[in-house]
């Protein structure tokens, strides 16, 4: 899926998942023409994320390449 129908998928931005994805919270594999393409499991993820934030967790919350909590 692309950065738009992931953020319709969470109720979060564009921006907000590119910066989940600067900080390494996420990450997305990128097409020939530089597009962000996600897997569908994805948007367990960032609702994880999102979950950890409202819960107090900061942005401080790191997961590996392979998107283990």
């Amino acid at each position: 899926m692309r950065i738009g129908e992931l953020a319709q998928a969470t109720a979060v931005s564009r921006d907000t998942l590119r910066f989940y994805e600067e900080r390494g919270l996420i990450a997305a594999q990128r097409s020939a023409n530089g597009y962000r393409h996600y897997p569908a499991e994805m948007v367990q993820l960032v609702q994880f994320i999102k979950t950890a934030q409202r819960l107090g967790f900061s942005h401080a919350l790191q997961v590996d390449a392979d998107g283990q909590h």
